[in-house]
């Protein structure tokens, strides 16, 4: 297990995850897609962030950032960031771009894995609680913990204004897939430092093979670290690496429909051959794609050991199941030694 409370400091790279839908509004069909490129940047720098990279299809647009990503589609914007970003700080704009162009909130979801160094978030990001006490200023949502608190576990605060009972109810439900990976293999980390003659966009081998025939828009940070959006129709999918040895990380996300998720979630860990990884598989109730209504995925990973596993229905709205993974070769942990009672003391106990 990595070591989360080690004093060395590096780069923070499990994500803050924010995705706001709003309900359909056929007056104004482009919805959050018609906000311009200003609108768009002054969210980003309340959030500590910026675009080094966009591209768009027919259903969505999608933006590598500098820390991560950010999708934007008519009804809905999913913006996740790495570091020391303050992603929450962009909330009450969001919401005030989005009530000017008469869109109404239908479902909050902010999530995260725990960090590796907390003590270098700024606020609202320092403390859970802190993260939740700002977003229950703004929504009327409840607050999670997905996991052993003791170990890999992920936060979770959800707010649903949907109408259950709604003709619509179920068009824009969707599945997300997200693996967050740690200590990575050096070998396949090493991969993602900037070498001579590497262009900022140029491709990684692989990836766009993960979903066969998408669109990837990828960007190589220097020295190290590597972003990738991949468009694929009306799903999208996006990895991000931080691949320093003290502090690396990787993580995959996806909301593409599949009977099961088994032979991606092996394809992403064949890339990267991390140590330990999270999956979570987050379903939204009503659903009504036909791939996606008996959705699920293997528990048996390849080269991997499931340590822990956690199923929860929350609110009504939605199933997750989180999974935690170690390596076979790193998941036989010594038993602790306990220490010897003293015979004399055995008796004076009696």
């Amino acid at each position: 297990m990595t070591d989360y409370t080690c004093e060395i400091s590096g780069f923070e790279g499990p994500e803050k995850r924010l995705e706001i839908d709003f309900k359909n509004n056929n007056i104004r069909p482009l919805g959050l897609r018609s906000l311009d490129r200003n609108q768009i940047n002054e969210l980003l720098e309340l959030a500590k962030c910026t675009i080094v990279s966009s591209t768009s299809n027919d259903y969505f647009d999608s933006y590598v950032l500098s820390e991560s990503s950010l999708f934007v589609y008519p009804f809905k914007l999913m913006i996740k960031t790495c570091g020391t970003t303050t992603l929450l700080n962009c909330i009450p704009k969001l919401l005030e771009f989005a009530a000017a162009i008469d869109l109404q909130v239908e479902l909050v979801m902010y999530s995260r894995k725990n960090f590796l160094f907390p003590h270098k978030q700024m606020y609202p990001h320092i403390t859970w609680n802190d993260e939740v006490e700002f977003l229950n200023k703004i929504f009327d949502g409840t607050a999670y913990v997905l996991g052993p608190v003791t170990q890999d576990h992920w936060y979770l605060y959800l707010a649903d204004y949907s109408e259950h009972n709604s003709s619509s109810h179920g068009e824009n439900k969707e599945t997300t897939l997200e693996i967050m990976m740690h200590d990575l293999d050096r070998e396949a980390a090493s991969k993602f430092y900037r070498r001579e003659g590497i262009l900022d966009n140029e491709k990684f081998p692989g990836v766009a093979d993960l979903l066969p025939g998408s669109i990837t828009d990828e960007f190589n940070f220097t020295p190290c670290g590597y972003s990738m959006n991949g468009l694929d129709s009306k799903a999208y999918y996006t990895i991000h690496v931080t691949p320093e040895p003290h502090c690396s990380y990787a993580s995959f996300e996806t909301n593409t429909c599949l009977p099961s998720y088994v032979g991606l979630i092996s394809a992403v860990c064949e890339i990267f051959r991390p140590g330990s990884f999270t999956v979570t598989l987050f379903k939204e109730n009503g659903n009504v794609d036909h791939e996606c209504t008996q959705t699920g995925f293997d528990l048996t990973i390849p080269g991997y050991v499931l340590k822990h596993k956690t199923f929860s229905e929350l609110e009504g709205c939605c199933d997750i199941t989180l999974c935690n993974y170690r390596a076979e070769h790193l998941a036989t942990k010594r038993k602790k030694i306990l220490p010897t009672i003293p015979i004399e003391l055995m008796s004076d106990q009696s």
